[in-house]
């Protein structure tokens, strides 16, 4: 087997993974999505953009290890997939390419998914604290407890300077 494609094998397995512990940190961030506690929720995005970091490493090099391997393979010269690469080898590696191909598709599927759903949970409690804060600006604002200087409280209905009445008879 070639040396090239032992790595390229290698490489799989590694961003194989790689996605695995994206999918660990990923239940995590669900179960820290909350309004009440930041410091997990922190955490676990510190560890998800370094496993983003990581993940980038990776595909860069599985990108470069497939186009050098598909200029040796490949009958125009052109660039390759790893399942178009499986197709120009022989059977047993092709089918090791083949498997550890379609496994790592099916890993950033289930990756994608749940990146999904914890961003629209994270958009509906930032809705949700959005809205808290408007109310609480709206309250504060419309009824203030004490006065600007400078302005005088009127007697609302009541013409006169004094106090407010209730009544105007006895």
């Amino acid at each position: 087997m070639n040396v090239k494609i032992i790595e390229l094998l290698t490489l799989l397995d590694e961003e194989t993974a790689c996605y695995q512990s994206m999918q660990n940190v990923l239940i995590d961030e669900e179960t820290s999505i909350s309004l009440s506690r930041k410091e997990p929720f922190d955490r676990v995005q510190y560890e998800k953009e370094s496993l983003v970091v990581k993940l980038q490493q990776l595909e860069e090099k599985r990108k470069t290890l497939v186009d050098q391997l598909s200029g040796a393979y490949a009958t125009d010269g052109e660039s390759m997939t790893v399942t178009q690469l499986a197709g120009s080898v022989k059977p047993p590696t092709s089918e090791k390419l083949m498997s550890r191909a379609s496994r790592l598709r099916s890993i950033i599927e289930d990756v994608r998914e749940k990146n999904r759903r914890n961003q629209l949970l994270i958009n509906q409690n930032l809705d949700l604290v959005k809205g808290s804060l408007k109310l609480l600006t709206n309250l504060i604002i419309d009824s203030p407890v004490y006065q600007k200087p400078g302005t005088h409280q009127s007697s609302v209905g009541y013409q006169a300077p004094g106090g407010r009445f209730i009544c105007g008879t006895v």
